[in-house]
C-alpha cells in the first residue's frame, strides 16, 4: 500500500467536505424548504385574493357609477318638469278682467279656488247721477289652463228697483299657448249673462280673445278683444241696446317689485245703445300681493271722447283671496 503525505490527506479532507456541502445546498434549492413553500403559496392565495376584491370593486364602481348616471337624470327630468310648473304657475301676475284689458295667462291651476270681491264707482258724461256696484265671484281651476267662473254681475246700490240685481255670469276661461321665446301666451274665454235678476230677460253672450307678450325684463304687453250678442238686458236697459257689441284694445304691464305691478290699458269699443258713438277708454291701475295668496287691485277708468254714454270717470277696487 501506498502512504501518503499527512498535508495531502488533510486537503483532500476538506474539499470533500466542501463538495458534500455543495451537493447539499443544491438539492435544496430544487426541491425547496417547508417554509419557502408555505410562504410561495401563501403569496399565491393572497394575490388570488387581491384580484377577486378588486374585480369586485370594479364592478362595484361600474354598478355604483351607473346608479348614480340614472338618479342624475331623474333629478334633472324632474328638476325641469318642477321648472316648468313652476313658469307656468307664475306666468299670471294677477292682470285679470277686472282690467279693461286682461292678460293670457290662465289665473288658477288645477285645483285651486279663487274668491273675488269688486267695488266700483263711476260718474258718466251727460251729469246723470254716479253709480256704485258691488260683483262678487269664485273661480276653480279644472286644469292647469282652464277654470270657470260664476260671478253675480254688479249689484247696483243707491238706484232703486229694475236694475237687474241678482243676474248670473257663468264663465269658461281656456290658455291654449303658453309664451315662449317665438310664441306669446294666448287664451279665449268665453262669457253668458244669466237672467236671473229682478226685470232682466234674455241671454247674453260673449267671445273673447287675449295675447300676451314680454317685451323685456319685467314689461309685458297685452291685446284683447271681444264680442256680444246683446238679448234683453239688465233691467230696464234693454231699450235702444244694440244687439252686436265689439272691442279691442292693448294694454301694458310694468312689475315694480316682487309683490307690485302696475298697468296701462285703452278701450276702443262699440257703445251699449243704438246710436251713440264708440267709446274711448283710458285705464290705470295695478295689482299688490298683501298677504299669502291674497291681492288688492285698483284701477281708475278715464273717458276720452266725452260722449255721454262714456263713463268720464271710474275708480275701481278688488280684493281675492286663492287657495
Amino acid at each position: 500500500m501506498k502512504n501518503h503525505h499527512p498535508l495531502t490527506l488533510a486537503i483532500a479532507a476538506i474539499a470533500l467536505a466542501a463538495l458534500t456541502q455543495n451537493l447539499s445546498e443544491a438539492q435544496s434549492r430544487d426541491s425547496g424548504s417547508p417554509d419557502r413553500q408555505g410562504s410561495y403559496a401563501t403569496s399565491v392565495q393572497e394575490s388570488s385574493r387581491r384580484g377577486v376584491r378588486d374585480r369586485g370593486l370594479l364592478l362595484a364602481q361600474a354598478g355604483s357609477g351607473e346608479d348614480m348616471q340614472d338618479n342624475q337624470m331623474s333629478l334633472e327630468s324632474e328638476t325641469t318638469r318642477t321648472e316648468t310648473e313652476v313658469t307656468h304657475k307664475h306666468d299670471y301676475l294677477e292682470i285679470s278682467d277686472f282690467f279693461n284689458i286682461r292678460e293670457a295667462n290662465v289665473n288658477v291651476s288645477q285645483g285651486e279656488w279663487e274668491i273675488e270681491l269688486g267695488a266700483e264707482w263711476t260718474t258718466d258724461s251727460g251729469g246723470g247721477d254716479d253709480d256704485f256696484s258691488l260683483s262678487p265671484n269664485i273661480k276653480y281651476g279644472i286644469t292647469d289652463d282652464l277654470f270657470v267662473e260664476l260671478e253675480v254681475l254688479p249689484l247696483n246700490l243707491g238706484d232703486g228697483g229694475d236694475q237687474g240685481n241678482g243676474d248670473l255670469s257663468l264663465q269658461l276661461f281656456y290658455q291654449f299657448l303658453h309664451e315662449s321665446d317665438a310664441m306669446p301666451a294666448l287664451a279665449a274665454w268665453a262669457e253668458m249673462r244669466i237672467p236671473t235678476g229682478e226685470g232682466s230677460s234674455g241671454v247674453d253672450g260673449e267671445l273673447h280673445v287675449n295675447l300676451t307678450k314680454t317685451l323685456a325684463p319685467k314689461f309685458r304687453a297685452h291685446l284683447e278683444g271681444f264680442i256680444e250678442s246683446a238679448n234683453g238686458g239688465r233691467g230696464d236697459e234693454d231699450e235702444d241696446r244694440r244687439d252686436f257689441q265689439w272691442g279691442l284694445g292693448p294694454g301694458f304691464d310694468y312689475q315694480i317689485d316682487d309683490k307690485t305691478i302696475g298697468a296701462l290699458n285703452y278701450l276702443h269699443r262699440s257703445s251699449e245703445e243704438e246710436g251713440d258713438s264708440n267709446q274711448h277708454i283710458l285705464e290705470l291701475g295695478g295689482a299688490r300681493e298683501i298677504a299669502d295668496g291674497q291681492h288688492l287691485k285698483f284701477a281708475i277708468d278715464i273717458g276720452l271722447d266725452g260722449h255721454e254714454s262714456t263713463p268720464n270717470f271710474g275708480a275701481k277696487l278688488l280684493y281675492s283671496f286663492e287657495w
